[in-house]
C-alpha cells in the first residue's frame, strides 16, 4: 500500500509489519465490538449482529485511507473465527503485502 495519501499522517509507525492485536471496547459491549489495532492505530472494527439478521452475524469495517467501493466494507460474515482471520490476512496483504 501506497503510505503518500494524506490521511496517512495519522497513521504514522506502520509502515512496517507488525502484530495485529484485537481488543474488545469496554464503551460497546452490548454488541460485542472489537477493534483490531497496529500499534496504537484502530485499523478495523468487529462487532456482533442481532441474531435475526440473515446477512451475518458479524460485521467488520475499516476506515483505513484510500479505500473505495472496491474494498466492500462494511463486510459481513457468520462466524467470529472467519471474521478475524479474513480481516487479519486482508490487512496484512492491503497494509504490507503479506500473505497469509
Amino acid at each position: 500500500m501506497t503510505f503518500s495519501h494524506p490521511n496517512w499522517v495519522n497513521f504514522k509507525g506502520i509502515e512496517t509489519p507488525q502484530p495485529l492485536t484485537w481488543k474488545p471496547n469496554p464503551e460497546f459491549a452490548i454488541v460485542g465490538l472489537e477493534e483490531c489495532f497496529v500499534g496504537p492505530h484502530m485499523v478495523a472494527w468487529l462487532e456482533r449482529r442481532p441474531h435475526y439478521c440473515d446477512r451475518g452475524h458479524f460485521k467488520v469495517n475499516s476506515n483505513l485511507p484510500g479505500l473505495d467501493s472496491h474494498d466492500s466494507f462494511p463486510r459481513y460474515y457468520m462466524n467470529y473465527e472467519v471474521a478475524k482471520a479474513e480481516t487479519e490476512a486482508w490487512l496484512k496483504w492491503r497494509l504490507w503485502k503479506v500473505r497469509s
